[in-house]
């Protein structure tokens, strides 16, 4: 399970909120792989809505 706290820590792509302005790994935004939130401000929701790639 080492390894997927390390994909999550880093994340496949960076996403940014915004609401918040806040920079992120994707993997930290969420925890199934469909529902995308942000960590910091939890306004920012779903890719191409609340969040962008960067």
């Amino acid at each position: 399970m080492q390894g997927l706290q390390h994909s999550r820590d880093q994340g496949r792509d960076l996403l940014e909120c915004r609401h918040c302005g806040e920079t992120f790994p994707e993997g930290q935004a969420t925890s199934d792989g469909w529902h995308y939130v942000c960590p910091e401000c939890e306004e920012g929701r779903g890719i191409g809505d609340g969040l962008r790639r960067l």
